[in-house]
């Protein structure tokens, strides 16, 4: 597919976009951190946030391999954003069966085991600033789907969570969808 002029400066300033968040983010971050004066290295036992921090890492790494391994990296990176329904599919399979916005959780997780290993005050500022901003984009995508996918939208949304997975909620019940990899 030809992408035309206006969907390619779309994509880089939405590129510029995700890079000035998190400099403004990080800012904001230590920003906060000096005025409220907080201590620099959060006071929580160190072994613990080793052990804490390692486990979220892990889980985010594993979560986000397996989210790229059905959306797909072209997806991921916005290249299928504005394309007209006839040419994309709605991914309901693999992780996208039990949690809609697997990416971000596992940013969310990567960040958060992050922050507990080095208990970097900062970090945990950060952290919760882009909880905030994966929600709010969730939910832009989330408008996004609705409008292109309508009902096939609706039933997945209907049957799977937003953001975090059900744990010990029962079986998920399974999609009829012929796409469930990026590769369909």
């Amino acid at each position: 597919m030809e992408v035309n002029r206006a969907d390619g400066r779309l994509r880089v300033l939405l590129r510029v976009s995700v890079f000035a968040s998190f400099v403004v983010y990080a800012s904001a971050s230590v920003a906060v951190t000096k005025a409220l004066r907080l201590p620099w290295q959060v006071p929580f036992p160190r072994p613990l946030g080793v052990i804490a921090g390692a486990l979220l890492l892990v889980a985010g790494a594993l979560l986000y391999v397996r989210s790229l391994e059905f959306l797909g990296l072209e997806r991921a990176l916005g290249r299928e954003l504005f394309r007209p329904r006839e040419e994309s599919r709605l991914i309901t399979g693999g992780i996208y069966a039990h949690t809609r916005n697997p990416l971000y959780l596992a940013g969310t997780l990567l960040l958060l085991g992050c922050f507990l290993l080095s208990r970097f005050m900062p970090l945990g500022f950060l952290t919760a600033l882009f909880l905030v901003h994966f929600l709010g984009v969730a939910k832009w995508e989330e408008r996004e789907l609705r409008r292109r996918f309508g009902e096939e939208y609706e039933a997945y949304r209907s049957r799977v969570p937003f953001f975090l997975p059900r744990l010990g909620g029962g079986p998920v019940q399974r999609t009829t969808s012929a796409c469930t990899r990026h590769d369909c």
